[in-house]
């Protein structure tokens, strides 16, 4: 089946995450599908710049293709270190990548995508947007400047390689904060993107409590109002501990039709133990209550 177009107005695609992908050819992907009853239009992965996964998955992408499902792939600028994220990598800070030390790698990603000729997402160094100077947990956080400058010269590489199947997804955190100073600019963004995870009381730390998807949302969503741009919710999910994970599901989907028309995409984090909080479930199916909320919303002919 094709990929359908990649933005429909008036209509809210559905998109996931599974720790399998793309490693398991799709396995749990088709196999989400089955469990909701309704197909998926994203699958979202990610690969590192330093690690085994560095080379631009051909493959991967061709099995997606051929399913009908759009990539949207997570491109980080690191070589994977969750024993300690926020330390710097200089081989592959913003300032090497916007020197051009890099341009042979991401001219190599580019041809690759344009040789694959099907839609893709790419989105880059994704929640970058903290404060200015401070890094939270990758080490591509804290520097809007260069994030920008980085933004842009992969833009325009990709562009001069004709990989114009591209799309390209800004993917910051908390956009009502300190996001502003990182956008890219209009020329070079196809996308807004932003995670929207509520960890309940299940987290260990002093900002755990329950959030709905209202208190989460709203007022990254007013902000992004100033870019005009379609958004992609491109990790969304729920812990059960502290509240009513059916009804914060229900809320999130009525919520997306009545009152935020811009977000065209949902993509839900469906990992069953968070790396972190382990005892967090984030996937739809942690509870009969919420698979079964989760189902209903998606019967809605507004989730195409």
């Amino acid at each position: 089946r094709p990929p359908v177009p990649l933005n429909r107005e008036g209509k809210l695609a559905l998109g996931v995450y599974t720790e399998g992908v793309p490693y398991d050819r799709f396995a749990s992907v088709a196999a989400f599908e089955r469990m909701i009853g309704h197909r998926v239009e994203y699958v979202l992965w990610f690969h590192s710049w330093g690690g085994g996964d560095r080379e631009f998955p051909t493959e991967a992408v061709a099995l997606a293709h051929q399913a009908g499902w759009i990539p949207v792939l997570t491109w980080e600028p690191w070589e994977r270190n969750f024993a300690n994220p926020t330390a710097p990598q200089p081989a592959y800070s913003s300032a090497s990548i916007a020197a051009g030390q890099h341009d042979e790698y991401i001219r190599a990603w580019a041809r690759a995508a344009r040789e694959a000729g099907g839609p893709i997402v790419l989105r880059f160094a994704h929640e970058q947007s903290t404060e200015p100077g401070i890094r939270s947990w990758y080490p591509w956080q804290g520097d809007p400047e260069g994030y920008r400058a980085t933004f842009r010269h992969i833009v325009a590489l990709f562009r001069k390689e004709g990989a114009t199947n591209v799309q390209f997804l800004w993917s910051g955190m908390w956009l009502n904060g300190w996001a502003d100073p990182y956008y890219p600019g209009d020329d070079v963004v196809d996308w807004v993107g932003t995670t929207v995870l509520n960890h309940g009381t299940a987290a260990t730390a002093d900002w755990a409590r329950w959030r709905t998807f209202y208190e989460l949302f709203d007022g990254q969503y007013q902000a992004a109002r100033a870019w005009g741009k379609p958004i992609m919710l491109t990790e969304v999910a729920t812990a059960e501990q502290g509240g009513d994970k059916a009804e914060w599901i229900r809320e999130c989907f009525r919520l997306l039709k009545e009152k935020y028309p811009l977000v065209r995409a949902i993509l839900l984090f469906e990992v069953p133990s968070d790396r972190e909080w382990p005892v967090i479930n984030w996937s739809v199916a942690s509870s009969p209550e919420s698979l079964a909320a989760f189902q209903e919303a998606i019967r809605d002919p507004y989730v195409r």
